[in-house]
């Protein structure tokens, strides 16, 4: 019973995003952006683990002169990465053992050229925060161009948040995020 439950509220939840998602617009990728901020909800998975594989790829020549950050929309105060994070991170070549979360601000907005939200509804909250700045504005999970075909409902709109999850949750996010990355890397060319 729970099973057929689960199948029921998933091809919903599918249906509803074949509809809303073509509709999400988001700006052209810029040619030569001199900085990225990565954005979650949290900052201590998902945005950290785009920021310092970014910066990975970066030192090894997949791009370069780009400043990449991070930052949640939820930071109630400076945290770490939790073990899982760190852990399968690690298999990426990225450390989080040192990473401590921050918060979103116009300061950190103001700065950088582009803003990448890992979800629609944290999309959303900086159109809503930062709508002056709606042409840094960008979703994550729509330049991943492979994924686009691959993922249908919520998950082609959507980088899940793997945070209390097993490893494999892990992978699969860090997996993606790597994915969108390089997709971004091509997009902005080799400088």
């Amino acid at each position: 019973m729970r099973a057929a439950a689960r199948q029921l509220k998933r091809g919903v939840v599918d249906l509803y995003w074949r509809f809303r998602g073509p509709r999400i617009q988001v700006p052209e990728i810029p040619a030569d952006p001199r900085s990225i901020l990565f954005v979650c909800k949290g900052n201590i998975c998902r945005s950290p683990f785009a920021e310092h594989l970014a910066s990975k790829l970066q030192r090894d020549g997949m791009n370069s002169g780009i400043k990449f950050g991070s930052a949640g929309l939820h930071v109630p105060k400076p945290t770490p990465s939790p073990e899982s994070a760190i852990q399968v991170a690690r298999q990426f070549g990225v450390e989080l053992e040192n990473h401590r979360s921050q918060s979103i601000s116009l300061e950190l907005v103001k700065s950088y050229d582009m803003i990448i939200a890992m979800e629609v509804w944290q999309y959303a909250e900086l159109q809503s925060s930062f709508g002056q700045h709606q042409g840094k504005l960008f979703l994550l999970p729509l330049l991943d161009a492979n994924g686009q075909a691959k993922e249908r409902g919520y998950t082609a709109f959507n980088i899940q948040d793997p945070y209390g999850g097993p490893p494999s949750a892990f992978e699969e996010c860090f997996e993606r995020v790597a994915r969108c990355i390089e997709r971004v890397f091509q997009a902005v060319g080799r400088q």
